[in-house]
Order: structure tokens, then sequence, then C-alpha cells
């Protein structure tokens, strides 16, 4: 995913941070009194001492005054950071409450189709990784900036009110030390953040994958080719981590040790035997210099490391832009009633690229889907048949053309009533982790019971749900309810029948089932179809004989259209890959031509295909 220019991120992130701006400031306001309270214990020892020089030692009535003051400041200065830092956090929580719901939203709205061509770990990113770094930047960094900010410039003021001499010294110290420091503080770890940032998405999607086939990676050891990908994406991080590290470690031991109290410390002596045996200044002058010039450096070294930390909110903020500027998939200001009952589909030229600079997908296509037929999408891997099919349920729209509802362009219509209309079955099913019943129920909240179960019953799926440890409000995944790849395939369908949309996309629904369950998908699949507008893509041919139009497809267009005996007849491409996977079939001669289009399109109702009259 490309990022999107520094300005627009910022944009991006003021406008995320609005609802607590308020509370940023008023914590940055007590963070600074918290600075000056803070200050208060450290003027109070310097007075003493001073006073102990000049005067003696002080009375009993004055010592108790001094102690009392710096008690006082110091239990307010920690009162009021406590205060400060707890505001903070708590405005922290509203803060990633308010970006994730903004990005919940926003994902809501963008097309269905970007989250093919994104895979999780970018919105897993987004979603958890971005939000928590972005903590940074609102439970610590208005705090921690504005106390290591002012922690040093409030004892440097006093100091330059004592002598500015000796201030002036200070001063030109700490701007010798931060000129030796200032290239590594200026220097642009930019290309490096975004490599780190993509080899911790890399990563993610690497572990998703191997998790996801620690089945083959146990059985054929770690030689095995199926984690190249993960011990890959590993090693580039902990190579960037490890560049990281060597450009960062130096410049900064150095900047600690000309920042450290004790390096501090012999300065501030080696000051103040000059100027007092010069007679420049008084020993009792030299007293705040030696308590509190000593911890001015650490202060400015804490702020150096503060602004670090909040370059990883700048980076997460960046990707979260990144995520957050994806347009949202356009809908009218008015948009157009669908209408009721049966529905057609027609493309009418209807071309389609993924970007402004990737090559069409999908070009020039005309069809016509007509309620109560079958229609399949056959062709080479890449042809574009899921493209087509999901530009049915408006997971994109065309780049031009129009896909028509009833003969409304789906763009003049609201995408949630589109996909109302449109009940989709990929290969790999996915349940959520809720109840079997959330789950069928989930595209028609409001299902009877007895909707549910002659849904199941025609998924052929309700015996296996009854045997389930707690039948229907069983929750998928937990202990005793592990479904089978087929088993979830239909309850997924079930859901579709539940939903009883007019308009059926069926994404090679039978891709990874095992034969047994094949058998049974096929026939829950063929009630499913009953009286609907039917799209199958479809990988095995002898599944879609019935079917009343075939459609090839080749590099993104049609080049045959018709019924299985009218394509076989034209000896074209169909003819060919229905050969190929006849000879490949085991136990199976290739099939003879069929003799007519009405006895191969309308025959009987064989199981294990579309169309027919058991549709």
């Amino acid at each position: 995913m490309e990022s999107i220019d520094k300005v627009a991120a910022q944009r991006t992130y003021l406008r995320l941070i609005e609802p607590v701006r308020g509370r940023i400031v008023k914590n940055i306001v007590i963070a600074a009194l918290s600075s000056l309270c803070g200050f208060v214990p450290y003027f109070a020892i310097t007075r003493v001492a001073q006073i102990s020089i000049v005067e003696g030692v002080p009375s009993l009535d004055e010592l108790a005054f001094w102690v009392l003051l710096a008690v006082a400041g110091a239990v307010a200065g920690r009162i009021l950071f406590a205060l400060a830092t707890s505001s903070c956090h708590y405005a922290d929580a509203d803060f990633r409450v308010h970006v994730r719901t903004v990005l919940v939203e926003h994902l809501g709205k963008v097309p269905l189709g970007w989250f093919s061509d994104n895979n999780s770990a970018q919105v897993k990113q987004a979603a958890t990784d971005d939000v928590l770094n972005l903590h940074q930047s609102v439970g610590h960094a208005p705090v921690d900036v504005t106390t290591a900010l002012f922690s040093p410039l409030i004892p440097l003021v006093y100091l330059f009110t004592v002598d500015a001499r000796f201030a002036l010294l200070v001063v030109v110290y700490l701007v010798a030390v931060i000129g030796v420091a200032w290239p590594f503080m200026m220097k642009d770890f930019g290309p490096l953040n975004k490599q780190y940032n993509e080899a911790l998405v890399e990563v993610s999607s690497a572990s998703v994958e191997m998790i996801d086939g620690i089945a083959v990676v146990k059985t054929f050891g770690s030689a095995s080719r199926a984690g190249v990908r993960y011990r890959e994406a590993t090693a580039a991080l902990a190579k960037i981590c490890y560049e990281w590290t060597k450009s960062t470690s130096n410049p900064f031991s150095l900047i600690s040790a000309l920042f450290s109290p004790a390096t501090m410390l012999v300065v501030m002596a080696a000051a103040t035997l000059f100027f007092v045996s010069q007679g420049i200044i008084a020993l009792e002058q030299c007293i705040p210099f030696l308590v509190l010039g000593v911890g001015i450096p650490s202060a400015i070294l804490a702020l150096f490391v503060s602004v670090r930390f909040l370059q990883q909110s700048v980076q997460a903020a960046d990707h979260l832009a990144t995520v957050l500027d994806v347009a949202p998939l356009a809908e009218p200001e008015n948009p157009l009633p669908v209408g009721d009952g049966s529905l057609h589909i027609d493309f009418e030229d209807v071309s389609f690229a993924y970007g402004p600079d990737s090559p069409f997908v999908l070009e020039g296509i005309d069809a016509k889907l007509e309620p109560g037929t079958v229609t399949a999408l056959v062709g080479d891997s890449g042809s574009g048949k899921t493209t087509f099919a999901r530009l049915v349920p408006r997971f994109w729209d065309p780049v031009s053309g129009a896909v028509r509802m009833n003969g409304t362009p789906l763009s003049d219509l609201a995408s949630s009533d589109v996909l109302s209309q449109v009940a989709v079955v990929f290969q790999d099913s996915m349940l959520l982790r809720a109840s079997i019943r959330d789950n069928i129920c989930l595209g028609k909240p409001g299902a009877s019971d007895e909707d549910m179960v002659a849904a199941a019953r025609k998924a052929q799926i309700h015996e296996r749900i009854e045997e389930l440890p707690c039948g229907y409000d069983t929750v998928v995944g937990s202990e005793g309810a592990d479904l089978s790849g087929g088993e979830a395939q239909r309850v997924a369908i079930a859901r579709a029948i539940v939903q009883d949309a007019p308009i059926l996309v069926l994404d090679e629904a039978t891709a990874h089932a095992d034969p047994e369950n094949e058998t049974a998908i096929q026939r829950a699949l063929t009630a499913l179809a009953a009286g609907r507008t039917t799209i199958v893509i479809a990988h095995r041919l002898d599944t879609i004989v019935h079917a009343d139009q075939i459609l090839v497809l080749s590099r993104g267009r049609i080049i045959e259209r018709g019924c299985h005996a009218e394509l076989l007849a034209a000896d074209g491409h169909y003819a060919a890959l229905w050969k190929s996977q006849q000879v490949d079939a085991i136990g199976k001669a290739p099939h003879a031509d069929a003799a007519s289009c009405g006895t191969e399109c309308a025959g009987s109702s064989e199981e294990g295909s579309f169309g027919g009259e058991d549709r």
C-alpha cells in the first residue's frame, strides 16, 4: 500500500485527535504547573545552602519554613503530574475508541473488493498496531514532552537571575553538546521507519499464512518451502532492527555520556572553582548551579527521547492515514429503489481495472442474466471470472460501461440495497466465532427458528448441528464444536437460504470439498439456486452441464457463450477444456458430443450439476 504525503497524513491525524484536543491542552498546562512545583524543592535546597554559607545555620523556624515549602512543592508537583497523566490516559482511551470507530465506519464504506486486494494484516495493523502506537501521542507525549521541556527551562531562567555569566556558560555547554547531537537528531529515519513498518506487515501476514499451513509444515519439517516466507520475513525484520540499532546506539551513547549528571557535575565544579578563584562571583552564588545545573542536561535528553518515541506515532499516523484515505464506494444522493421480486442483471460494455495504471481485468463485457436461470463462468485462472461475479454485489464499480439490476445501474442504488439482494457463497466460507444460530441468521437477523431449521435441512447440515453440544446455540470454534470445511460450507449455504436473496453468486463453492461433502453441498446448492438469478464460477465443468448459459472468459473477454451442447458443438476453447477434464478423470473416457442443446441443457436433474428440472 502506497503511503500518502505527510501533509495529508497530518491533516488526518489532526482530524482524528479533534475530540480530545481540549483535554490535551488542559493536560499540557497542568504538566507545566507540575514542573514549576517540582522546581520548588530544589529552589528551597539552594536557598538553605546559600543562607548557611552567608549567615550560618538557619534558625529552626526558618529551616522549617523551607522544608515545608519544599514538601508542599514536591507533593503539589506529584499530584499535578498524576492528574495530568491520568487525564491523558482517559483521553487516550476515548481517542482509541474514536479512531477505531472512525476506522470501522470507513472500512464499512470502502469497496468490498479493497479487502481482496489488501490482506488482513493491513487491516489488523491499522486497527490494532497503529492505534496502539498512537497511544504515545495522547497518553504520554502531552505530559512527557511538556515536563521534559519545562524541567530544564524553569531552572535555566532562574540561573540567569542568579548570574548571567555562569548561566551563559551552561548554555554554551548545552549548545555545544546539542551541536554534536544535532546531525543524529536531524537524521532522516523515514526510509528506515517505512521499511520497519512494511516488515511488520509482512511478518504479520506470513505468520497467519504459517499458522494456516502448520499441518503441512509439521508434516514436511522445517526444510519445507511452506515456511520460507515466514523465515524470510522474520530475517528481514531482524536485519532492519539491527540497522536501526547500529545507526543509533553509538550516537545515543555519546550524547548520554555528555548529558549525564556526572559529566555535568564535573563541568559545574570546574566552572565554580574558576569563577570563585578569580573572584568573579561569590561561592554562595555558585550553589544554584551546582544543585540545579547538574540536572538540566538530563531533562533535555529526556526531551530527545520523548520526541523519538513520538516518531513511532507519526509513522503509525502515516500508515493509518493511507487506510483512511481509501476512497469509499460512491453512494448516490437519492438512491433509486431496487424493486421487489425476481431481478435480472445486465452487463453493458463493462470494463474494469483495479487501478488507474493497472491493465484491464475485464474489457467489453456484455451479458444478460435472467431470473430463474443459471449462468456459469468458466475459463483459465486469471481470466476474470471472480471479478465478473463480484461486480454483481458491487464489490467495485466498473471503469466504464454499466452493470444494471432490473435496468437500473448499480451506481444509482444504495450499496446496502444491492448487497441485500445478493447472496454470495465463497469457496472458503468464513464463519464468525458466534453461535450456529447467529451465523445462519446473519443475513436476516429476524429470521424465525422454523426458517433457520428449514434452511439447515435444505443445506444438508441440520443433523450435524443437532449432534453439537448445544445444537444451534453452539459457538463455532468452542470445545467439541469444530466443523469440517464441507460442514462450514453447508452452514454458509444455510445462511444464504435464510437470506432468501433473488440473486445468488457461487464462487467455486465445492472447490475444496471431499467427495462425501461435495455430494451434500451440491444438493444444497441445487436447492438454493431454485428460482433465482444464479451465477456460478466453476472449475469442474461436469457440475455446470445443465446451466442455462455458459460464459467462457479469456484475458478479461467473453470468447464463447452458449449452453453445454452448443459449446461442445462449436469445438472451441470450452470443448477443449471439457475433453481435457474428461481425460483426466479417473475411469472416464472423453464425453461424447451432445446430440442437441435441448437434451443437454434442459435435461434431467442429474445430481452434482446445476440446471435441470429440480431447479
